[in-house]
């Protein structure tokens, strides 16, 4: 289960690795708090690291508001949010944690990379607490 320092940061190495267009992944508790997040090396990042946290409550806000159609409509697989600079997306890790990434916009297959690469990676690392 995803609790710990070098759970986190495996997890985030691993999915920063598993492609090219993967540019950041943050890791966010239920309450929006963000608890650990990893660059691509390299990478003149969009945000700061406030402008992150911030980002993942309001994600937890507006997740939280869809909950109540979940019971009609299934689980959450992933929500994906498209940019004019960036894809940003919230999976699911477990019940307490949900993972946050950011793909380059230029990417074509961002479905394919996150229901062939980062859920499975995800759900591997992640376990099911």
């Amino acid at each position: 289960m995803v609790t710990d320092r070098d759970t986190l940061e495996g997890l985030e190495s691993e999915l920063l690795s598993s492609h090219a267009s993967i540019r950041w992944v943050g890791i966010t508790n239920e309450d929006g708090i963000q608890i650990s997040e990893k660059y691509r090396e390299g990478l003149n990042p969009f945000l700061t690291k406030e402008e992150n946290e911030d980002y993942a409550s309001h994600t937890m806000d507006r997740h939280r508001k869809r909950l109540k159609f979940q019971p009609k409509l299934g689980e959450l697989e992933y929500a994906l949010v498209k940019y004019e600079s960036v894809n940003r997306a919230i999976i699911p890790i477990n019940k307490n944690y949900y993972l946050l990434i950011a793909i380059d916009i230029g990417e074509n297959d961002v479905d394919k990379i996150i229901m062939e690469k980062v859920i499975p990676t995800t759900r591997k690392r992640g376990g099911a607490g």
